[in-house]
């Protein structure tokens, strides 16, 4: 991997973050997806690590995995796919903003992802409180937040 700098800005045309999550929970794997534009042929010595914000070349990350190379590819679409990163591997909770970098073999940022932190759950986060509309009730209900999405 050759030392690069790093934009600030991803590349307009470049590798796109699909459903980056504002939190993950430390010491449980990542699961990152991703979309290559067009005409973008990916390599075997591309890879995505997790870098800190402010990071300044490739070789500030603080973990990687290789890409992923689909067996076969349309031309003229974008190419969807996905890494894991392991939950040892990953960064101790804190305040720290971290974000997803796409990584080509020449060691040019091709992409990253909107910024995320590492941190331990917070019980009250994921409930919610729901009221009857018309008021005629004086029952509060508290309920887990993925019973109310589902």
């Amino acid at each position: 991997m050759e030392e690069s700098s790093l934009s600030r800005a991803p590349s307009r045309g470049g590798v796109n973050f699909l459903n980056v999550a504002r939190t993950y929970i430390p010491n449980t794997k990542v699961e990152c997806h991703y979309t290559l534009p067009p005409g973008t042929m990916p390599s075997a010595s591309d890879w995505i690590g997790i870098f800190k914000v402010e990071a300044a070349c490739v070789r500030d990350y603080h973990t990687f995995v290789w890409s992923s190379v689909p067996e076969s590819t349309t031309d003229g679409s974008p190419i969807h796919a996905s890494v894991q990163f392991q939950a040892s591997y990953l960064p101790k909770p804190g305040a720290q903003l971290y974000q997803f970098r796409y990584v080509n073999r020449q060691g040019r940022v091709c992409g990253q992802s909107p910024p995320f932190q590492f941190r331990e759950p917070r019980p009250m986060d994921e409930l919610v409180t729901l009221e009857e509309a018309d008021g005629g009730s004086d029952i509060l209900l508290v309920v887990p937040k993925a019973t109310v999405l589902q």
